[in-house]
């Protein structure tokens, strides 16, 4: 009967201890989770916090090049509806201009090149023969413009004109065996352009087109 009490009080010592042990593994793993939950917080907290820089960085950034831009965005948008205005009101004034009016832009300009190619080449002088190309004129008006710069020089069309009086850009080339010299509406206008781009600009668009 003694030793069947001794093993009984074994049984519970051993219980007790192992409850013991059992409750000191549960705190500690208890403390360890506690701890491991409030590290994991506090690293999202930076991680989160580093995330929120990086993107008021870059949309500051990117806000800033939006800014920066603006300007230019805003001249180069101007610049190019000045121009397309520009070019619109000329193709519409071209259009308008009675055809005697073109054809004597034409011969003016062919008299200042000839007269210029003369003062350094002795043009008038030297040639006989002139090969000429026209596109957007009738042969009558092609013939009235040059008998009248070239009175003593031959006139040869060559096989590529094409004859017309509906061309808004008529266009005249003449060639000999040193020179070539091309008489152009369209780029006698371009030419205007340029020279007044800033009187024209602030006519159609007021001077807030060359502020920008």
């Amino acid at each position: 009967m003694e030793e069947l009490r001794s093993t009984e009080a074994l049984d519970r010592e051993i219980l007790e201890d192992a409850r013991k042990k059992a409750d000191r593994i549960l705190k500690t793993a208890d403390q360890t989770a506690r701890s491991i939950g409030q590290q994991w917080q506090e690293k999202l907290k930076t991680d989160l916090a580093v995330l929120e820089q990086t993107y008021r960085q870059r949309t500051e950034k990117t806000e800033h090049e939006i800014m920066a831009h603006l300007p230019l965005d805003k001249h180069r948008l101007r610049s190019e509806r000045a121009e397309r205005v520009l070019q619109e009101a000329a193709s519409a004034f071209c259009a308008s201009l009675p055809r005697d009016r073109i054809l004597a832009v034409l011969q003016q300009e062919l008299m200042n090149k000839v007269a210029a190619a003369s003062e350094t080449t002795g043009f008038l002088e030297t040639e006989t023969v002139l090969s000429v190309s026209v596109k957007g004129l009738l042969k009558a008006e092609a013939d009235t413009l040059l008998s009248t710069v070239f009175k003593k020089i031959e006139r040869i069309y060559d096989s590529d004109c094409t004859w017309s009086d509906k061309a808004v850009y008529p266009e005249l080339i003449c060639e000999t065996r040193s020179l070539r010299l091309v008489v152009s509406f369209k780029a006698v206008v371009d030419q205007l352009l340029l020279d007044k781009r800033s009187e024209l600009a602030v006519a159609l668009l007021g001077k807030g087109v060359i502020n920008d």
